[in-house]
């Protein structure tokens, strides 16, 4: 089989395609990253290497920590609301305690509403 400049410059030429199609799909999981950094407000760690898998790996715990720390907010939101109701139209005497909860977890809830 006789190699050709005209083969070389192909195989060339697939190559930096490859080269860019992967800097273009290794974009996608960054713009994640900066995504979950900030509105997340989770810290993430940087891989040794530029590996896919371990980026993907990375994100996923990310992902899931910040829609658990999201949940968590939430319901202590949803019974600090709930102790102010019980205290509002029952044994005023909590209403101050349960009052200063509720305030606590708001602001809490706020930290992950700016950005």
């Amino acid at each position: 089989m006789k190699v050709t400049p005209k083969a070389i410059q192909e195989l060339f030429d697939k190559l930096e395609a490859s080269r860019q199609s992967r800097r273009r799909a290794w974009d996608t999981p960054q713009r994640l990253r900066g995504i979950l950094v900030e509105f997340g407000r989770v810290r993430i760690a940087t891989p040794e290497k530029k590996m896919f898998e371990t980026e993907g790996a990375l994100l996923e715990k990310a992902i899931t920590k910040c829609i658990n720390d999201r949940a968590a907010v939430l319901k202590r939101l949803a019974d600090a609301a709930r102790r102010v109701d019980k205290a509002a139209f029952g044994d005023q005497r909590n209403f101050g305690p349960a009052h200063q909860a509720l305030l606590k977890v708001l602001d809490e809830a706020a930290e992950y509403m700016d950005p």
